[in-house]
């Protein structure tokens, strides 16, 4: 099966964090080093984001469609530079294996779209499943109508980055698998894009369309800009799904050199310990001094509760449950009577309700509401 070209020209900032944590053993083997520019080559870049800009406000006004421009290219000659925008999971094998299915039997039913820039050269934005499909039945038929894709063609000077990652997350969100991370990362990416575009100045305006594009509500889209006050290791572990929303999230609440301290001496693995990183992380003035001790003290807290899970035959079920009560009355109980009579932090039993339905009429219905009460006195007002 013939790949897409994934040698990529540098189109637009590179928004993504590439930080490793020094635990990773990394060596930086060059570095690029600034050099003073000329009076015309400051000119001319002025000049050119001045023209991304008149471009971009153009785009946003007018909203240009490309329906009309459908033309038949070779897919030797479409490549994909822009890949790393594209951060949605690739189709499992079978799902591509039943879109080359589709493909053969009733043809293609929606063009691909590409760009073209000035030198000829072609580039899929949306469509890279339907054209990899075209790819894999011309290499196994050689027939000439699978060598040339249906495709709607998009002058590149006409479009700019923001658009072209719109189009991406458009045509995707709906249908195609992607992880919280990526979900993020694209969230954030086109955050930093839209910043620059005059009608989007307004952080507000900002999270309002970005959750019209991810389809998720606006309280969830400033929560995923929280992400930008992460310092760049954990970006990228984030962005790696290495670390979790809910640890990212965490570090937050604190500065970036100590969410770096904090990563370096507990590691990627150790912060995934959230009780211990609530602690860490519960005082946003803390100094690195304070933090060192604090993560000597926090290494030595176990977690406030665990789970067991317990599996009985049907024969045992009803003697079990009877020993879950007793132990909830002469252990539990004395426990929660110091936290507000409550069983909440101290003792909770769960069965699984589908099973749970065969055994109804086996078992008492007593014992089970005590057993599920949340406090010391439901308890002991269920007769």
């Amino acid at each position: 099966m013939k790949k897409i070209k994934e040698e990529r020209v540098i189109l637009g900032d590179d928004l993504r964090p590439n930080y490793r944590l020094k635990t990773d053993h990394t060596r930086i083997l060059a570095e690029d080093i600034p050099l003073n520019h000329s009076a015309e080559f400051i000119e001319e870049m002025r000049k050119h984001d001045n023209d991304v800009l008149i471009r971009r406000s153009k785009i946003f006004n007018e909203r240009p469609e490309f329906f009309n421009k459908v033309q038949m290219i070779d897919i030797d000659i479409i490549n994909d530079d822009f890949a790393p925008w594209n951060l949605f999971e690739w189709p499992t094998k079978m799902e591509q294996v039943d879109l080359i299915r589709s493909i053969e039997n009733v043809g293609l039913i929606y063009p691909i779209y590409v760009t073209v820039d000035k030198f000829g050269r072609y580039n899929v934005i949306i469509g890279r499943c339907r054209l990899l499909a075209y790819c894999d039945i011309y290499q196994k038929k050689f027939l000439e109508e699978y060598r040339y894709i249906p495709c709607y063609v998009i002058p590149f000077e006409e479009v700019d980055e923001l658009f072209i990652r719109s189009m991406m997350i458009e045509s995707n969100i709906s249908f195609r698998k992607i992880s919280k991370g990526n979900m993020v990362r694209a969230l954030l990416e086109n955050y930093e894009i839209m910043k620059k575009t005059k009608i989007y100045r307004n952080s507000q305006n900002i999270g309002m369309e970005l959750s019209k594009q991810f389809k998720i509500c606006e309280s969830t889209v400033f929560n995923y800009l929280k992400v930008k006050s992460l310092c760049e290791p954990a970006q990228t572990l984030l962005y790696d799904d290495e670390i979790t929303m809910q640890v990212a999230t965490y570090l937050t609440k604190v500065p970036k050199d100590i969410q770096e301290r904090i990563l370096e001496t507990c590691g990627k693995e150790g912060v995934k310990a959230i009780f211990r990183l609530k602690l860490l992380t519960n005082k946003e003035d803390i100094t690195v001094e304070q933090l060192e001790k604090d993560i000597k003290r926090v290494n030595e807290i176990l977690p406030q509760k665990t789970k067991i899970t317990i599996e009985v035959s049907k024969a045992l079920l009803s003697p079990m449950m009877q020993h879950l009560l007793d132990f909830k009355r002469d252990k539990a109980a004395t426990v929660a009577s110091r936290m507000q009579g409550k069983f909440k932090d101290v003792y909770n039993v769960r069965f699984n309700d589908k099973d749970l339905g065969y055994f109804k009429g086996s078992i008492d219905k007593t014992v089970f509401k005590k057993l599920m009460s949340k406090t010391l006195m439901d308890m002991a007002n269920i007769k």
